[in-house]
């Protein structure tokens, strides 16, 4: 009775060990500056200088990397907590659209789908089409196009956002001073079968050449494997 009575309290205390292992597995892992996803099997190569996350494994979100040295603009030499660090999210949706299709509804004010609001939580330039302070008035499109890497194809829009900022002179003043700026972002999709890899990117507007160069030579490693 005894062995039974042990059998049974170490199932029960194996059942928390279990789901705690389910709730840590992750979308992927990162080794020598390679992400690996671990359901949609593919493979990026990660810039140093970069700080990333792994997202959890039934996310859409796979990936983010924000950037550990960033430019701050003159406007905010003396409150730089308000610039807005680089920042680039990689996310995968399941989809029957294509690649350029895909972007062309998340951009779209009609168009309006589970997973673009899933999305839009992650991809702050399109934040002016769900509130957040910002109008669509805001949002200039800056281009969009056709994007391919080693043999996927898909497409790319790009845009910038105007914003005001009320900044703090220092911690003890009274009121601030008005900034007027932008933030620069862009959209990759890329798509193999069904699956669509989607990369976005956000910075200050000043910096936008700088940091577009740099994640687009992550996004230019993608290989499915």
């Amino acid at each position: 009775m005894k062995r039974i009575i042990i059998a049974i309290l170490l199932v029960i205390m194996a059942i928390p060990v279990a789901d705690a292992a389910r709730k840590r597995k992750k979308a992927g892992k990162v080794k020598d500056y390679v992400y690996t996803d671990a359901i949609y099997n593919f493979k990026l190569t990660l810039n140093e200088g970069w700080k990333y996350k792994v997202q959890k494994e039934k996310e859409t979100s796979r990936l983010i990397l924000s950037k550990v040295d960033y430019g701050i603009p003159p406007e905010y030499q003396s409150a730089p907590d308000y610039t807005k660090i680089p920042r680039m999210v990689v996310a995968v949706v399941e989809t029957n659209m294509s690649a350029v299709e895909f972007i062309d509804s998340l951009a779209s004010e009609s168009f309006d789908s589970d997973q673009k609001k899933e999305l839009t939580k992650e991809f702050e330039i399109l934040n002016v089409l769900g509130g957040s302070g910002f109008t669509p008035e805001d949002l200039i499109v800056r281009g969009r196009g056709g994007y391919e890497v080693n043999g996927v194809r898909g497409g790319e829009w790009e845009g910038e956002v105007r914003y005001t900022n009320e900044v703090a002179v220092s911690a003890s003043s009274i009121g601030g001073k008005r900034v007027k700026g932008s933030y620069g972002g862009y959209i990759v999709a890329l798509k193999k079968d069904n699956t669509l890899v989607l990369f976005h990117m956000i910075c200050e507007y000043n910096y936008f050449d700088e940091i577009k160069q740099a994640t687009e030579k992550i996004i230019n490693t993608l290989k499915f494997e």
